[in-house]
């Protein structure tokens, strides 16, 4: 029913009950006869004194939570005292079902959602990312175009560490399609090492057991410095990055930078956030769960690895070094603390 305002609801009950036709009080106000006729029976059922400013009747059941106790609840979730509902149904509702305070939650716009995994940041941490944003943010185009960025990356032979989901109908669970299959002695997995430039990918290195800072170095002399070597590149037109992770801070791979004469970026702590390489090896690993075929032992992995590494389209490259600015922005935005990216 069309909800008229108090002074339009008396207005035609007091035309009404002086003879007035709906259809006349329709046409005066604007309003269809039906909704005069529903609004003055409406009025007519509370007797000979009507409410005007009655508030209409809230149509099905009741709600079992309170007002008050929908605000406490949502404190409850906005502080982080509760992570969830099956935590605040625990601790205020203990009497009603965690269906309901999830949906009451859904009513207030919490929904329920995947936490976002990011690195821990300590004050210092967040300090020195907002430090380094600042003196960044200020280079131009150019200089991000300069810049090599490497980093490297575990693969599973059989999925990823995540959760994962599938549909499926009751009785269904068993069927190979939803089922994931584990090792009985562990996951197979390999390192890789690689680096990316405004021109596309660069070398992929397959890291051989646990990498250390012997073993980083000589990964450099062999996959970036052999790279560099190309007559169309020059070590002064390229700028190195690099996390803190303590193998690429040693000081046997700080030397092999100073006799390389390998200009280095600064880096801020804890910040996989501004490398655009770590979307690349998401890209990869999504390539690789693609396929039709999927590898059965460490080395198709690895030729898998190659193949798609060598597929990578530049286009895709240049846009990820085209997010450099919006992600030093964001950084700002959120003064050193966690970003989207």
């Amino acid at each position: 029913m069309v909800t008229c305002t108090p002074t339009k609801k008396a207005y035609i009950y007091r035309k009404h009950q002086q003879g007035t036709k709906f259809s006349v009080i329709a046409e005066e106000l604007g309003l269809n006869p039906s909704v005069v006729s529903r609004n003055y029976h409406k009025m007519e059922e509370q007797g000979p004194n009507p409410d005007f400013y009655a508030p209409p009747p809230i149509p099905g059941r009741p709600r079992v939570i309170t007002p008050h106790a929908e605000r406490r609840a949502e404190r409850l979730i906005t502080s982080g005292h509760c992570r969830d509902a099956t935590d605040v149904q625990r601790v205020l509702f203990p009497e009603r079902d965690p269906t309901t305070v999830r949906r009451m939650f859904i009513r207030k716009g919490l929904n329920g959602r995947v936490r976002r995994r990011k690195p821990w940041l300590s004050k210092k941490h967040i300090y020195s990312r907002r430090k380094w944003a600042e003196k960044i943010s200020q280079r131009r185009e150019f200089f991000w175009r300069k810049i090599w960025y490497t980093d490297e990356t575990k693969y599973n032979l059989f999925g990823s560490d995540g959760k994962k989901y599938c549909r499926r109908r009751v009785g269904e669970e068993l069927l190979d399609r939803n089922v994931t299959k584990e090792v009985k002695h562990g996951w197979g997995n390999l390192m890789a090492w690689g680096c990316i430039s405004w021109n596309g990918p660069g070398r992929l290195h397959r890291v051989e057991g646990r990498m250390n800072a012997k073993q980083y170095v000589s990964i450099l002399e062999e996959s970036f410095l052999g790279l560099i070597r190309n007559p169309n590149l020059h070590v002064r037109n390229i700028i190195f990055q690099k996390d803190n992770d303590p193998k690429h801070t040693s000081k046997l791979a700080q030397a092999w930078f100073k006799t390389n004469k390998i200009q280095l970026l600064p880096w801020a702590p804890s910040s996989p956030d501004q490398n655009i390489i770590e979307p690349v090896w998401d890209y990869l690993d999504r390539r690789i769960r693609a396929r039709l075929v999927q590898p059965t032992n460490l080395d198709q992995l690895w030729e898998a690895l190659q193949e798609e590494w060598a597929k990578i389209d530049i286009h895709y490259i240049r846009k990820l070094y085209e997010s450099i600015p919006r992600r030093v922005n964001a950084l700002l935005r959120a003064k050193g603390s966690w970003t989207k990216y």
